[in-house]
């Protein structure tokens, strides 16, 4: 099922928003991206995976931390969203990373893989690199 804007349906009340992606800059071809991952639902759900559904870019889950004053950035291999909670990822902290991004795409439509077996499409709406709903 694809979302009509930022937006997807998901297993057990869990719902993509305010899906987006920081455009690249300068030519760069890696991006982030961000949601927020609601589960209304009563038992806790797992992301696996994340997947460009047109198989144009390879998608990793990292976790930025600071760590004696320096930023890293780690793979993570799943997420986990308790019942009742919403797993935000944000800049500065859990996100997706696109790699194969060009300066063209405006929205990138990305399979979110459940444990379960579960999958939903969710589109990411590209943004520019320094946008102020952002924070940056």
């Amino acid at each position: 099922m694809l979302a009509a804007g930022c937006s997807a349906e998901a297993p057990g009340g869990v719902a993509f928003e305010n899906a987006w992606i920081r455009a690249p800059v300068g030519g760069q071809t890696i991006a982030a991206g961000y949601c927020d991952i609601v589960n209304d639902g009563e038992d806790e759900v797992v992301l696996t995976e994340f997947v460009d559904a047109a198989g144009k870019r390879r998608i990793e889950i990292h976790e930025t931390t600071e760590q004696d004053g320096m930023v890293r950035m780690r793979p993570l291999a799943r997420l986990t969203v308790a019942a009742g909670e919403t797993l935000s990822l944000r800049p500065g902290g859990k996100h997706l990373m696109l790699f194969g991004m060009d300066g063209e795409a405006q929205a990138v439509d990305v399979q979110a893989r459940f444990a379960d077996g579960a999958e939903r499409t969710v589109r990411f709406q590209v943004r520019p690199a320094l946008d102020s709903r952002d924070g940056a």
